[in-house]
């Protein structure tokens, strides 16, 4: 398309004959038909190029005619887009402005939405709630599973899809909400591992307390490379001290991913929830065992104590769906737990898990791998409408605590923040964790926001695209937005 634009912006002869005006033209319709191939973006780029190019023509016939054939561009790929067509299905899509508030224009939001993000996803769905926790509105587009993949199902506010990082708020609120005892934030994180463990651990961990992690402060590099937290444990501190000290935030998945380790002692030490099955039994039964048995014997009791905190903590009281695993389509709690003492189980059903695309033309997607044993750092599925509820719960003083809430959004520096980042928006300091998780390039994205007047947005979507993007674009609709 590129090519095109430019050859007719550079030979007037080209776009004086009318067969090249007609050639030119029917090329922009053939590709547009194959859009798939090609980003919305891409194309109002090159159209605009030309747009821009034309100015610089003294000739005022020259400068219609090439602005005509940007405008044409522009029109075609949009208007293709809207009538796209796979596999004889039309695109799906719904927009729905259910009310607005005095300081915000829903429509406004959404069609920025709309307008950005038309055909950047292979299907995502919008979430705009306002401070008071109503829903403004939304916005669903395209396919949670391809009509050329498998039969073709839509994408909407009830398609379950990965959220990836985003679970770390999960973990976060799990962690807050486990006790009311806030001097357990301050103790260090030895003080929680099994003993086995424990007795494995550099003594710089000594100094890596429940706070810190919870603010990524933790001392891990990004990756482990494949390391069993035993060993990455055992060889101490993974950033080097000069970089600790000069930047001890530091993003790292094993600052919340450890929490599926050592939750079960956190949440359930000296409380009236009971262990699944108690960690100190099993730490008696295995202390003799090779530690590869004893690792693994313990992870199945940790795991079932992190995902007991989840359930009990967060999707039970909002009644909202969550699984580790898509291919089980309920949250994984272990036959192991039972009644009484333990609360009795309620599973949310799920009812249309997406799949995982590489790109918004990929038509052979994927369900991502368990999570099970690993959920904390971003092992989460779920839906835009539960993760709405979610997100407004965050401000709920009978959900979470004030002081809970202000250990993760508050007006100070953003490395003592618990979980989240930061992005300046209209109205000031807006709150936000985005999550990515891919195998193989098929991909699964999500962005949480909360806003400074308490409004929300949530995002989830079943292809890759841009992130920092993704977050900009959603708070730049929010933006526009104000009133």
């Amino acid at each position: 398309m590129k090519t095109i634009i430019l050859k007719a912006v550079s030979d007037k002869q080209y776009l004086i004959n009318r067969k090249y005006w007609f050639l030119l033209t029917s090329t922009c319709r053939l590709i547009a038909k194959r859009l798939r191939l090609s980003s919305t973006a891409d194309a109002k780029r090159y159209a605009g190029s030309a747009f821009s190019y034309s100015i610089s023509f003294g000739d005022t016939k020259m400068r219609s005619t090439i602005g005509t054939i940007a405008l044409t561009t522009f029109v075609f790929f949009s208007s293709t887009l809207h009538a796209d067509v796979r596999c004889g299905q039309s695109r799906p899509s719904k927009q729905d402005v259910e009310r607005s508030t005095a300081n915000l224009d829903t429509a406004n939001f959404l069609n920025h939405i709309r307008d950005e993000f038309a055909g950047d996803f292979k299907g995502y769905a919008v979430i705009l709630t306002g401070a008071a926790g109503q829903r403004l509105g939304f916005r669903r587009e395209g396919w949670a599973v391809d009509p050329c993949d498998a039969t073709g199902v839509r994408f909407d506010l009830n398609t379950e899809s990965a959220i990836g990082s985003v679970t770390k708020l999960f973990t976060t609120v799990a962690v807050l909400k486990a006790t009311n005892d806030q001097a357990r934030l301050q103790r260090p994180l030895t003080d929680f591992l099994p003993f086995r463990w424990w007795s494995l651990a550099d003594p710089f961990y000594n100094t890596v307390t429940i706070e810190k992690l919870l603010q990524h402060k933790g001392g891990f590099v990004k990756s482990g490379g494949g390391k069993h937290i035993t060993t990455r444990l055992a060889d101490g501190r993974e950033r080097s001290a000069t970089d600790y000290a000069s930047m001890p935030r530091f993003y790292s998945n094993t600052s919340m991913g450890i929490f599926h380790f050592i939750y079960a002692k956190y949440a359930f030490y000296s409380t009236t929830f009971l262990n699944p099955k108690s960690l100190h039994d099993v730490e008696v039964e295995h202390q003799y065992s090779g530690l590869n048995t004893y690792n693994s014997e313990v992870q199945e009791v940790t795991s079932a104590a992190f995902n007991h905190g989840l359930y009990t903590q967060i999707l039970k009281p909002l009644h909202i769906s969550a699984t580790c695993d898509a291919r089980i389509k309920k949250f994984p709690l272990p036959s192991s737990i039972k009644s009484p003492p333990n609360p009795p189980i309620e599973h949310f059903h799920f009812s249309s898990v997406a799949r995982s695309y590489a790109s918004p033309s990929d038509s052979d997607g994927t369900l991502l791998s368990s999570s099970m044993q690993n959920c904390a750092a971003g092992g989460l599925y779920m839906s835009t409408k539960d993760l709405a509820k979610f997100a407004a719960s965050l401000g709920d003083n009978s959900f979470l605590p004030e002081a809970s809430q202000n250990l993760m959004m508050n007006s100070g520096p953003e490395d003592n923040l618990y979980a989240f980042s930061t992005i300046q928006a209209e109205g000031g300091r807006a709150f936000w964790q985005n999550g990515k998780r891919s195998e193989n390039g098929n991909v699964s994205y999500a962005v949480l926001i909360r806003f400074s007047s308490g409004a929300t947005a949530v995002f989830i979507a079943n292809s890759d695209n841009d992130s920092t993007n993704t977050l900009n674009t959603i708070r730049d609709a929010y933006n526009m937005a104000r009133i």
